[in-house]
């Protein structure tokens, strides 16, 4: 192509897009971006989250879904309380206009005593073990957030109790100029004097002989994280964990509780996940999806004592019906891509984490492979805030942001045993379960649930869950 014929293609170009953008609508241009509300974080922390910078051009009708979106992206910080996103200084003419961001930081530094619980959860505390204050953890902990100011976290534990254990981790999000790559580290050991060795009829059944300590664990990890934009995220994670248990839990309980039948076990794991995040309040979206592929092999060596290799997929789609009406869909599925079976201490499916189906807060279903399909209906009560004042002594509390939702849910799930089948009577079938909830969302950063479920044996029950935004 000749220089005169490319520069007459060019300015039809530029022509028929200057035509399509009139026609489409009006573009404004972000002239300048402020930054109010900073104590402690870098500047640079707040603008890595911002969809524009200075010169981008925006359309105008999405202008204001534009602001909204920046606003929870960061919320999802973890390290805000508050945050707008306005405009200022409208130069219609020229069609620029100035971006006001205006947060307000979070407390940083929770170093709170431990009461913990040395169960799955509540529920299983209350229920199967009698709300046993034996088995209470007691300790210090200290969550440092934005330990530096550029979001980075400290994390230390030092519990004692019913399962001693000592905990450090930190976080760094980003150490290059990019604000791209990200690192973790950390390690911890943890004992205890009771261990589950088998389950029969989904319930873990537990070994414990006086006060001896049956099993001790000495774990490192570390973990680089690349994070492209703001909604991608890479991350290759290693860990080494090294394991030894009492011979009376292999002699008396289960010969095969690791799969060399020996008292210690030791297994690198190297896992490479992916994700998918554009949803506006992660904690508790209304809106946006979330897409996740993960790959985790255990075991690389001759002298690692397992050889595991299990592929994660998981979707959530949110939508919101009205103002206060959101619906949210999501799956979780596992496939194993090793096929003979792990170790009793490897093999865990529902029941563990956040894979579980409601209603069956209360069991454990081992499986090779699983699948848990969930749909909620949620309610907005109410989106306020409650400002304590004086009452409370640390002025990042006094004003507290307070959502309120009720919700109904249905869930369901099926988990493939191939093994352990027989002594586990919800292997291998699907699951139903379901109810009603109450979830109460404070600062942005914390989610309690209280909900009332029913599983397809007609149990019903009350169950509690938490969560953080960090």
């Amino acid at each position: 192509m000749s220089d005169v014929l490319r520069k007459k293609f060019l300015a039809l170009a530029t022509g028929i897009f200057f035509i399509v953008q009139i026609a489409v609508g009006q573009y404004v241009t972000i002239q300048t971006i402020n930054v109010y509300g900073l104590k402690k974080t870098k500047d640079h922390i707040v603008y890595r989250e911002l969809t524009f910078e200075v010169g981008d051009s925006v359309l105008l009708e999405e202008l204001a879904t534009v602001l909204e979106r920046n606003k929870s992206n960061l919320l999802n910080l973890g390290i805000f309380n508050e945050a707008e996103v306005n405009l200022t200084h409208w130069n219609t003419e020229a069609n620029k206009v100035d971006v006001v961001v205006e947060v307000r930081e979070s407390w940083y530094i929770y170093a709170v005593p431990i009461l913990d619980l040395a169960d799955r959860n509540f529920n299983v505390w209350w229920t199967d073990h009698n709300h046993s204050l034996e088995r209470i953890n007691l300790g210090a902990r200290l969550d440092y957030l934005n330990f530096s100011g550029r979001n980075d976290k400290l994390k230390a534990a030092l519990q004692i109790g019913y399962t001693p254990k000592q905990q450090i981790e930190y976080r760094f999000p980003y150490f290059n100029k990019r604000q791209s790559l990200g690192l973790t580290a950390g390690f911890q050991h943890s004992s205890k004097k009771e261990i589950d060795y088998i389950t029969i009829d989904n319930k873990e059944l537990f070994a414990k002989i006086d006060e001896r300590r049956l099993q001790n664990e000495w774990k490192g990890n570390a973990a680089l994280v690349y994070r492209p934009s703001i909604y991608l995220r890479h991350e290759i994670a290693g860990s080494y964990s090294y394991i030894q248990i009492d011979e009376a839990v292999l002699a008396d309980f289960n010969p095969l509780y690791f799969r060399n039948g020996e008292k210690k076990h030791a297994a690198l794991s190297l896992t490479y996940s992916f994700e998918y995040d554009d949803r506006d309040i992660r904690i508790y979206p209304t809106s946006g999806v979330k897409a996740g592929f993960e790959v985790q092999k255990i075991g690389w060596g001759k002298n690692d004592d397992e050889n595991i290799l299990t592929s994660t997929i998981s979707m959530e789609w949110n939508h919101s019906l009205s103002k206060r009406l959101l619906q949210r869909l999501s799956t979780l599925g596992r496939y194993s891509l090793s096929r003979s079976q792990p170790s009793y201490h490897h093999y865990e499916g529902l029941g563990n984490g956040q894979k579980f189906i409601r209603g069956y807060e209360l069991y454990v279903i081992d499986a090779l492979d699983f699948l848990i399909i969930k749909y909620q209906l949620s309610y907005k009560v109410t989106d306020t805030h409650v400002k304590w004042g004086k009452l409370v002594p640390m002025e990042e509390f006094r004003n507290m942001p307070l959502k309120l939702f009720i919700s109904m849910h249905g869930e369901t799930g099926f988990s493939n045993d191939p093994f352990t089948a027989e002594l586990n009577p919800l292997s291998n079938q699907w699951l139903f379960g379901g109810g009603l909830g109450l979830n109460v969302l404070i600062y942005n950063n914390f989610l309690f649930q209280l909900n009332m479920n029913v599983n397809h044996l007609g149990e019903k029950g009350f169950y509690i869950h938490n969560q953080t935004s960090f």
